[in-house]
């Protein structure tokens, strides 16, 4: 089979599954260099392809000064794509199977996350004079009690709240699909913003969660900022608070307080624990070396 038909099977078969058209879109441009890299090898068939020309593929990558973010993306998709044919009969060994995601160290850490104390001081100095203000505290519930990605919890429909149980159902990359519990006070958000949520509406309700001001449609993904940035100012922030900060924040928070590497990665949809790990170069010393004794393969050098 060629691997232009297979690259081709496997992007339909992701559409027939309801990948977003970002995913699919991503995805695509992602397989194609790696198809244009083998090609450059002269390689065109599923079955010449070894694991050899993947880390070969790999090492392009870093030689062409990817960024490390992007590397691990890239060679993500590898790894998806070549799992998919061998579970599938088409691959009768997966070339991809061993081939290793950039070293956490090479990775640059993410910024210091918010103290427990200032995401506290954040949340509880936020106004609730207006449907908008619930609105907004609610999104912020959100982005830090269960760790969201903006895309994910503008994406969010009514139907995903599960009010009963306290729990939410949130579609990640990849179209995965993972349930997070609803913290107290972010479930206190959501009956407040529920109570007033269709005074958004100027139309039909297509069930989306977080409304915008304008004729009921989805909030937009830029709308966060502007706020966020005034809130900033207001509290006497001296540093930029921007949406992932939050999740940011939350991942450190769990490990701080003892949470499973594993749970905290089920928790934020990563797909790689690699990604997961590179918090634990953030927490304090004496707990890394905990992880580190009781998880020797997922071991992080200082």
């Amino acid at each position: 089979m060629l691997l232009r038909d297979a690259i081709a099977e496997y992007l339909e078969t992701r559409r027939v599954q309801n990948a977003s058209p970002r995913t699919l879109a991503s995805a695509a441009q992602r397989l194609d260099y790696l198809s244009r890299f083998l090609r450059r090898r002269r390689i065109v068939r599923l079955t010449a392809v070894a694991p050899k020309d993947l880390t070969g593929y790999a090492t392009s990558l870093s030689r062409r000064g990817v960024a490390h973010g992007t590397k691990c993306a890239y060679l993500l998709s590898v790894r998806e794509f070549f799992s998919w044919l061998h579970e599938r009969g088409k691959v009768l060994v997966n070339p991809a199977r061993y081939l290793q995601t950039p070293d956490e160290d090479e990775a640059p850490l993410p910024e210091p996350p918010l103290t427990e104390e200032e995401v506290s001081r954040i949340l509880d100095h936020l106004p609730r004079r207006s449907a908008v203000d619930l609105r907004n505290r609610l999104h912020l519930e959100l982005l830090y009690g269960c760790g969201l990605r903006i895309t994910e919890s503008i994406e969010l429909k009514v139907a995903d709240i599960d009010l009963e149980n306290r729990c939410v159902r949130v579609r990640g990359k990849f179209s995965k699909v993972r349930v997070l519990p609803l913290m107290r006070g972010t479930l206190g958000a959501l009956r407040d913003y529920m109570a007033l949520r269709r005074s958004f509406l100027r139309g039909p309700d297509h069930g989306v969660l977080l409304l915008g001001k304008t004729y009921g449609k989805a909030l937009s993904l830029a709308s966060l900022y502007p706020y966020l940035r005034a809130l900033s100012k207001r509290l006497g922030f001296k540093r930029r608070i921007h949406p992932h900060l939050f999740r940011h924040s939350i991942a450190v928070h769990l490990l701080q307080r003892g949470a499973d590497i594993r749970h905290v990665q089920e928790f934020l949809g990563h797909a790689c624990i690699d990604t997961t790990k590179i918090y634990l170069r953030m927490v304090p010393g004496r707990l890394r070396e905990d992880y580190d004794k009781a998880f020797p393969e997922i071991a992080v050098r200082a």
